[in-house]
Parts: C-alpha cells; structure tokens; sequence
C-alpha cells in the first residue's frame, strides 16, 4: 500500500504520516507546501525508511496528478486545509476556497485519472454541524448543519464532491468528518494558525507559566492524534466502505476542568475565573459541542478508540 496524505506536514496530517508508515506493508509520501524542519524532521525519524517527502500545492492540478503517478499511489489521504481565522476569511476568502475546495478536486481528479489509486479518504471537520445541537446525545451524521462560514462550506462541499466521484468512478472515495483534536506536534501555522486549548495548555506546562483558565463545564470529544490516525488506517484496510461519510471521534465529551486537571497533574498553575475576557485560556459556552457518534465507523471497521484523556495528556507532556 503506498499512501500519499497531502498536509502531511500539518498537525493532524504528520501524525498520520508516522502512523501509517509505521504498518506493516506500507509506504506514505508526505505532501506539503511547507518545508520539512528539525522538529518534524525528529517526529519523522522513527519511519523514514519507509517515507518520502514531497513538496505539493495542491491547488496545481497538473502537480498533483503527477506526483500520484510518479510515487505509484494507491492510496490518498486528502488532509491538506486552511482553517482561516475570522480575519483571513475576509481578507482572502478565493484562498481557502481554492486551497480546500480546490484542492479535494484535484485529489479526486488526481485518482480519477490513475488506474493505481483504489481508495480515496477526504479529511472534512465536524465544524460542519451546527452547534447548537443537543440531541439524542450523540451527533449523527445525518447533521443536522450550519454551514456560515467558508471552512464549513467549503468542508461540505468536498464531502459532496467525493460522494459524486464515487459514482462516476467506481471507486471507493470518502469523507472523515474529525472531531476536535489534541496531541503531538501541534504547532501554529499559516494555514492554522489558532491551536487548541490542550497544546495552549502544554505550552504553558513547558514554559512553567501560571495561567489563568475559564469555563470549566464547558465540553468537548477531545481526540487524541494516535486515535484520529488509527480509524484512518482501519478505514484504509476496511474490507468495504458502506457510507461516504465518517464520523471519527473518541466517542465521549470531557469538560475543560477535566483537561486542565489532566496538565495540572504534571504541574500546571491553573487558577480558574469567571470572565472568559480575564483569562489566558478559556472554553467559551458556544465552544460546547455534542460527542460525534462513531457507530458507523466502528461497524465498518471494528475501531475502539485507545486512548483516555488522561493517557493522551501523558503522551503530550513525555513527547512535548
């Protein structure tokens, strides 16, 4: 099996690199526009027999298309994205649609093309729901959505475009929808540049920096990296996909004072307060989501997830 993950650079994208090249039988190219630095280069280092590194604008057609060809791939993990900020979005709103709706459809144009490629996983965001959403205590992915800004549209939009392709190609193609995640390398980025409050929360361990922190009820499905990458590769060696759309989540809500217990344990100085405003670090109340429901996952590929809140944050601080 030899994997393309484009974003393979990124946060989420370079743990699926180390990840899947670490299986047995497998061969990841890690497409990126951005170049490989001494952090990812060490993060790498365990698997770089069985890995290649390639420079990538996925919003070149004719690139992408080549490097599936040249590499031999018969498998592609779309990751790469802009997840712009609410001023990024005005300022250059043709970038993120170029870059993740474009994008996916050269992905999926790239496979259309290649007699090599059998399946074809598109990394979309549970940002698509609306969250505002209570129901059932579980998120379908049935929705239901609110697509108001252009990360969600755009997301959705690839989903539907993969679902569609599907059909004129024959081949498998479909979409994970990833739920929020928190783990190993997570740095800012031009193409995100706002972190998650658990790596906040790392940097502030690393710096041993006192920090004022807020909204402690407020609930997430924090998703470890190991566990994101895990489903993608039981997804990868499925014996078959039944829906073009995936869930992929740990399946459970933790508060934020369950998060920040989990830092204070290795010696954070978290003192709580009240406004969200006064704090360094806070969850705000329209943060709240519901769990994804991973049923459809787990039927389609046995996945449980590995990995508890507690037993990711002590990964995070071993390998931060």
């Amino acid at each position: 099996m030899r994997i393309l993950i484009t974003g393979g650079l990124g946060f989420v994208g370079i743990n699926l690199v180390r990840h899947l090249a670490s299986q047995n039988g497998t061969f990841v190219v890690a497409a990126d526009l951005s170049d490989l630095d001494g952090m990812a280069d060490e993060f790498l280092a365990p698997v770089r027999a069985r890995l290649a590194v390639a420079r990538l604008d996925v919003t070149d057609r004719q690139a992408y298309e080549d490097l599936v060809a040249s590499e031999d791939i018969t498998h592609i993990v779309h990751a790469a994205a802009l997840t712009p900020t609410d001023e990024q979005e005005r300022s250059a709103p043709a970038r993120a649609v170029d870059v993740n709706l474009g994008g996916t459809l050269n992905a999926l144009e790239a496979a259309r093309r290649s007699p090599a490629v059998t399946r074809v996983l598109v990394a979309s965001s549970s940002g698509v729901y609306d969250p505002a959403y209570r129901g059932g205590g579980r998120q379908p992915e049935a929705g239901p959505f609110a697509l108001d800004n252009l990360y969600a549209i755009t997301k959705y939009g690839g989903e539907l475009l993969a679902a569609r392709y599907a059909e004129l190609c024959v081949k498998e193609m479909a979409a994970v929808r990833l739920g929020p995640v928190y783990g190993l390398l997570e740095r800012p980025a031009p193409s995100r540049p706002r972190t998650s409050q658990p790596a906040r929360l790392l940097a502030a361990l690393g710096a041993g920096q006192a920090v004022r922190v807020a909204g402690p009820e407020v609930r997430r499905d924090w998703t470890f990296t190991a566990d994101v990458a895990a489903a993608i590769w039981a997804l990868l060696r499925a014996p078959r996909w039944r829906h073009p759309v995936y869930n992929v989540s740990c399946g459970r809500a933790v508060s934020f004072r369950e998060v920040v217990d989990a830092f204070v344990l290795y010696g954070l100085q978290g003192t709580w307060v009240d406004d969200p405003d006064a704090a360094d670090i806070a969850m705000r109340p329209h943060q709240e989501r519901t769990p994804l429901d991973i049923a459809r996952l787990a039927a389609d590929t046995g996945f449980v997830p590995a990995y508890g809140l507690e037993e990711g944050v002590r990964q995070m601080v071993a390998e931060g």
